[in-house]
């Protein structure tokens, strides 16, 4: 089963047509299409992860820099 990101230069931004895109995309077979969704959805959610992560450090470091109530 695939476990890397998709190589492919012209990948669709949207979610909803980069799913489109892979469901519409002949495969070879059920397994090859089911690992391409499946590296696709690895991909999103390591994004999003980083994403969540980044947004914590920036909130901890806006509240580590406020001055401290008496």
């Amino acid at each position: 089963m695939a476990t890397r990101t998709s190589d492919s230069p012209q990948q669709p931004t949207d979610s909803y047509t980069r799913l489109a895109s892979l469901l519409h995309t002949p495969a070879p077979n059920r397994e090859a299409l089911l690992d391409r969704l499946y590296e696709e959805l690895l991909t999103r959610e390591s994004r999003a992860y980083a994403a969540g992560w980044a947004d914590a450090l920036t909130e901890a470091g806006r509240v580590a820099g406020r001055p401290r109530r008496p």
